[in-house]
């Protein structure tokens, strides 16, 4: 969307949590870039030349996805989870973030709930799938989403996905959210909660 603003384009609901996040990612370069990128940057165009200043926390998709799996009807209970990641942060000081709550519970309920198909795992699905909750019930919950992540991983390769890991996510991502795509495992955990996780797989697993 961005980087060829005069190209034509197919616009389409199912873009926006995509462009969304390539505005936050541009808003987040923006202070750490030389004047002329700044200037190159979209986010000096969308805010005539005075984009706002804030860190950002986590992506839309990403809250697109706690937003399903918590059934959060307000954005309070984001927030909930945010905080158990980042503390110390407030909405008051993250207008951007605390706007993009209100507004994933509204896109999810508008055009990601009708949509999801969630995946009825084959046997040996289900069993890899079970040997990842077991994974991680044996993990601290203080552990770095980075070192979660690796788990993740290597859970798949232990489970035949070795030379596909590109299917062994996929699984993860239609089974729990009902989706083909889904957020980067190790945060979406550290986001949403070790025990709540391990809980919503099982549930997902032997329910769907």
């Amino acid at each position: 969307m961005y980087p060829n603003p005069k190209r034509a384009k197919k616009l389409y609901a199912e873009v926006v949590p995509k462009t969304v996040d390539e505005y936050l990612t541009s808003i987040e370069k923006y202070p750490s870039q030389s004047k002329k990128d700044q200037i190159l940057n979209p986010a000096w165009h969308v805010h005539n030349g005075k984009p706002p200043s804030e860190k950002i926390v986590m992506p839309f998709s990403m809250l697109l996805n706690l937003v399903g799996s918590s059934n959060a009807e307000n954005k309070e209970i984001l927030w909930k989870f945010i905080n158990r990641f980042h503390q110390d942060i407030k909405p008051e000081n993250h207008p951007i973030l605390d706007g993009l709550t209100e507004f994933a519970i509204n896109y999810f309920k508008d055009k990601v709930e009708p949509n999801k198909k969630f995946k009825k795992p084959s046997a040996n699905e289900k069993k890899a799938l079970e040997n990842l909750v077991l994974k991680l019930s044996e993990i601290k919950t203080n552990l770095k989403p980075e070192e979660i992540q690796t788990i993740v991983y290597s859970t798949g390769k232990e489970n035949g996905y070795e030379q596909n890991l590109r299917d062994w996510f996929k699984l993860i991502y239609q089974v729990v959210f009902g989706e083909e795509n889904g957020p980067r495992m190790g945060y979406f955990v550290s986001f949403f909660g070790l025990n709540e996780t391990i809980e919503l797989m099982k549930d997902k697993i032997n329910n769907n």
